[in-house]
């Protein structure tokens, strides 16, 4: 899990009781997410019978889910009111996989996003709005994401050179990329980049 907003936890209560009643579910989450799971319902539930197991780390040491894949959390800025939040570095045998789907903004990170993203083999990044226009009367610096087009812009020669395949994901309702014949996906693939879509497999 990285973090506590709405679409990135609560699908876990299809693991509870009521649902699949699943049993000793592995979960990964940081110390902050586990403590909020434990101590808000409906999520403690599933901790306290063992729909899921917690497996908590507090540290970016690399951690094995098989004998082949690892990951690496990376805690990256955002609206932290309910956990902090993570990025992850995804290591196979032969391909590695940078995954940043929220994070307040480059800037705000304390790592270099050029170097991290040309270090892997594949990047999906936070393409939660391509634009300011999207949500007219809201403050989308408030809401803290980095725009599509800003992002494009910053890592334009790695998109160019073709090493790293670019992948945005994580769009809103108003991103105007989600019209496959609009000016916006166009412009996305015009420029080297990509937009994560239901059903993509990535080889590692």
């Amino acid at each position: 899990l990285t973090h506590a907003h709405i679409g990135h936890y609560t699908g876990l209560i299809f693991f509870g009781y009521e649902a699949l009643s699943a049993q000793n579910l592995p979960v990964f989450c940081s110390e902050k997410m586990a403590a909020f799971l434990r101590s808000n319902g409906p999520w403690s539930q599933l901790v306290r019978i063992k729909n899921i197991e917690l497996k908590v780390f507090s540290s970016v040491k690399s951690i094995p889910l098989t004998p082949k894949i690892s990951f690496q959390p990376l805690w990256v800025p955002h609206r932290d009111e309910y956990s902090d939040t993570i990025g992850l570095k995804i290591t196979g045998p032969h391909k590695k996989l940078l995954y940043i789907p929220d994070i307040q903004s480059w800037e705000a990170w304390k790592m270099d996003i050029r170097k991290e993203v040309q270090s892997v083999d594949y990047a999906l990044l936070d393409g939660t709005f391509f634009s300011p226009e999207e949500l007219p009367g809201r403050d989308l610096s408030k809401i803290g994401h980095p725009f599509m087009r800003d992002s494009m812009d910053h890592l334009a020669s790695i998109a160019q050179q073709g090493k790293t395949r670019i992948y945005f994901t994580h769009f809103n309702h108003s991103n105007p990329v989600l019209n496959p014949e609009g000016k916006a996906q166009k412009e996305v693939q015009d420029r080297g980049f990509a937009l994560a879509s239901e059903g993509l497999e990535l080889e590692l």
